[in-house]
């Protein structure tokens, strides 16, 4: 049997280690940095049951509620009636957004329930509509070009709503990732920089002149 010094010598170093333990200061997790900006954006889900919307950026926050996915007419190709969003920040990848609404014009029927208030969604299921014809390294009109429409073409195409989601944002720029199809490939003049530190068959680049309507132009503010 364990001697009645050995004993009280653990006893007493196990309350101690339990004083220490309750004495350590409990490290915070330190909030992500928000980056501020101010664009309209839709969302580009397919999950039919619709996107969370966190309380902040990263799974680990409580969900608020949900926004529907894209809605597909019977048209021959469907016409894409995506929830519309207020974009206001961004961090690590993710982006706070307000005010969703459905395009009613589009959609073609009654607006749907959703989510209305300010919470945050991953940047993977946001894509955004820029008539913009040059993408730049930085957000930056003096920035060098990495991804160039040809002929004029702007990044504001179905294809391009439909292959992009967002990065990053800063004011009225958004930074985006295609995943271009052979068609949308074949018109874009794409630099090198366009494509470092992403997956292959991705590219990325900074674009502005942001359209908040799906169905139609306008002149991207």
């Amino acid at each position: 049997m364990p001697r009645p010094d050995f004993i009280a010598a653990s006893l007493a170093l196990s309350a101690m280690l339990a004083l220490l333990s309750a004495a350590a200061p409990v490290r915070a997790q330190a909030p992500a940095a928000q980056t501020a900006c101010a664009f309209g954006a839709f969302v580009n889900e397919t999950d039919p049951a619709g996107l969370n919307v966190r309380a902040g950026p990263g799974t680990a926050h409580r969900v608020l509620g949900t926004l529907p996915p894209t809605k597909l007419s019977a048209d021959d190709p469907p016409l894409r009636a995506r929830v519309e969003v207020q974009v206001t920040a961004s961090a690590d990848g993710w982006f706070r957004i307000a005010g969703a609404q459905d395009n009613e014009a589009l959609l073609d029927a009654a607006a749907r329930p959703m989510f209305k208030g300010t919470g945050w969604v991953s940047g993977r299921k946001l894509t955004v509509k820029s008539q913009a014809t040059v993408g730049r390294q930085r957000p930056d009109a003096k920035s060098p070009a990495v991804l160039i429409g040809k002929d004029g073409m702007s990044f504001d195409s179905d294809g391009f709503l439909e292959h992009g989601r967002l990065v990053d944002c800063a004011g009225k720029w958004a930074q985006v990732e295609y995943a271009p199809d052979s068609e949308l490939r074949a018109n874009l003049q794409i630099k090198p920089a366009a494509t470092a530190g992403v997956e292959a068959g991705r590219v990325r680049a900074w674009v502005d002149h942001l359209c908040a309507l799906q169905e139609t132009s306008c002149d991207g503010g």
